[in-house]
């Protein structure tokens, strides 16, 4: 396969994960299944395990001065972090809205 093909596919299998969001009627039992998989994601323990590893990445951050490959690495898991706060900020606003 080659690269587009391969995007093709991701995109896709990303689009079938993403599918039951997009229903209007969620069985009683899927909803509460959602509700313990977000409670999960977003409970104190993993943002205090996130919170940590951001914080060891600005310190990383701080003590490589010289090499720039590290420099992106970190920064990369650093913004990878952010997004993943940032989304269940954003999913915790989508469901609220959707009651």
């Amino acid at each position: 396969m080659n690269n587009s093909q391969m995007k093709i596919m991701f995109f896709m299998l990303l689009l079938a994960l993403a599918a039951p969001l997009f229903c209007l009627d969620v069985p009683a039992g899927l909803a509460n299944t959602a509700n313990d998989l977000i409670g999960i994601f977003t409970g104190p323990i993993v943002r205090a395990i996130l919170i940590c590893c951001l914080a060891g990445c600005g310190i990383a951050y701080a003590f490589n001065k010289d090499n720039e490959k590290m420099k992106r690495n970190i920064i990369a898991i650093a913004v990878g972090i952010i997004i993943i706060i940032g989304a269940a900020t954003i999913v915790d606003s989508v469901t609220s809205a959707a009651r």
